[in-house]
């Protein structure tokens, strides 16, 4: 489900859109398009003599390699990280995250060698993690979004950042960067530039040559990774139709068809860009597998559309478009019942009971004022419930665990929230977290005089929760 876009050819927005309750101010989950900020640190380190592409990854944290480890941990390079070919069996970004301030790199040299390291191409954030430990070694930078400020983010106009980290206050690296779909879309039109912005030149060309170009080609996408991205659960056959992510890897970027590149995120975060038409196309959306229905969408419409020279007005077609970009709105929960009075008075005063996957002590709805009171460990949060419209408000809800990179980010969330009646005597809301894909739904429903609560997510396992009236 795409939540918004942005298409702009020679430098010009020819369209964009944002589906409410999402819009342009908010920033979004990027997901694994972190990663390629993470690859311009290191450019702009290695620019800076502090290190080489072709370094020993050991050799920036020598304790922390196990006596015992495979004689090709030793010679792991840093660029083998950078193109995704460090060789190990397994990811360790969940154990990473999880790892204790001063440990992550331990958990890093942990994994076995299954290939000899610049080999194969194997996607795992684990990699990226770990050259967000390599940056701040070598630069002794805290803070990768600092450290980026005066180099980059500052000389584009972009303000409104967030990523999260590791124990020890290192950026995530392989996920966790929140930013606007216009500051994307800058990012985006930096690169086609070939790292220059108005003339000034931002990004070390050298770096730009080679993490837009294949550095390893295709070998193997860890099934979980796949799925996200291609919305397929393996890599064991070839693809029945064209698929973007057989073309090549470059320096925690992808290459695509038609001589593109992109950086990519897991739930349909894209940012396309093609120098052969001068054109970018950028992306933010909340669905398994998105990414695959979207690429090939902008370029079965959007390219043969294309037009070496200017085109002649259509008045009528262009506000067309612009009407229907200001409409766009994320479907809403169905349902035109009339509340049953009973149902009405049960669920104003509903609880929840048991083990559920959210951690919420309690949930009830005010049907006189439209307000979902959930409490859980956090507090209890008061969330306004539109009826034929998403509602904002805000609540904190489970922290980000280590061991999945799909929930909800921790502190105090921007919402949205809509409801319906579906029948008298069954109500239920979505809340939207605005920020990232994630969704709750909770139902409430009287059955044999009993009020049922249900929740689901579509960030993990459905569960369901059961109360007496």
């Amino acid at each position: 489900m795409v939540h918004s876009y942005m298409l702009i050819r020679h430098g010009k927005v020819v369209a964009e859109g944002w589906w409410a309750p999402f819009d342009a101010t908010t920033p979004h989950a990027l997901f694994s398009i972190s990663k390629s900020f993470v690859s311009m640190g290191i450019g702009y380190a290695v620019n800076d003599r502090k290190m080489m592409l072709n370094d020993r990854v050991a050799w920036f944290f020598p304790d922390c390699v196990p006596a015992d480890a495979d004689e090709e941990v030793h010679e792991m390079r840093v660029r083998d990280l950078m193109s995704m070919a460090s060789g190990q069996k397994h990811d360790t970004f969940d154990a990473m995250l999880a790892a204790a301030p001063g440990e992550a790199p331990r958990e890093f040299f942990k994994a076995p060698i299954g290939n000899p390291p610049g080999m194969l191409f194997r996607y795992m954030s684990g990699n990226t993690a770990m050259l967000a430990q390599i940056h701040r070694k070598v630069t002794g930078a805290e803070d990768l979004i600092a450290y980026l400020r005066p180099r980059l983010f500052d000389k584009l106009g972009i303000d409104d950042l967030f990523w999260s980290r590791q124990r020890d206050n290192t950026v995530a690296g392989g996920s966790g960067l929140e930013m606007r779909t216009e500051d994307l879309a800058k990012i985006c039109l930096l690169l086609l530039d070939g790292g220059r912005w108005h003339g000034e030149r931002l990004l070390p060309l050298w770096w730009v040559k080679q993490a837009t170009s294949c550095q390893t080609p295709y070998g193997q996408v860890t099934d979980p990774v796949l799925a996200l991205h291609a919305g397929v659960a393996d890599n064991s056959t070839t693809p029945s139709e064209p698929d973007d992510w057989q073309v090549g890897y470059g320096y925690q970027l992808w290459m695509g068809r038609h001589e593109s590149f992109r950086l990519c995120g897991a739930f349909g975060q894209i940012g396309a860009i093609l120098p052969n038409n001068d054109i970018v196309f950028v992306s933010n959306a909340g669905g398994r597998g998105s990414n695959k229905p979207s690429l090939n969408a902008f370029y079965d419409t959007i390219l043969p559309a294309l037009s070496d020279g200017p085109l002649p007005e259509d008045v009528i077609a262009l506000r067309q478009l612009r009407e229907r970009s200001s409409t766009l709105v994320l479907p809403l929960p169905e349902g035109t019942a009339k509340p049953d009075c009973a149902a009405v008075a049960a669920f104003a005063k509903s609880c929840a009971v048991g083990t559920n996957g959210f951690g919420l002590a309690s949930v009830s709805y005010d049907a006189a004022t439209r307000e979902l009171v959930v409490c859980n460990t956090f507090g209890n949060w008061r969330i306004r419930v539109g009826e034929s419209e998403w509602m904002r408000g805000e609540m904190q809800a489970e922290p980000d665990h280590a061991d999945t990179l799909h929930r909800i980010p921790g502190g105090l969330q921007p919402v949205a929230a809509a409801g319906a009646w579906s029948a008298p005597n069954h109500f239920s809301a979505q809340i939207r977290f605005i920020r990232s894909p994630a969704v709750f739904t909770i139902s409430l429903e009287i059955i044999d005089g009993k009020t049922h609560i249900s929740t689901d997510s579509n960030m993990s396992k459905s569960y369901r929760i059961f109360t007496s009236q």
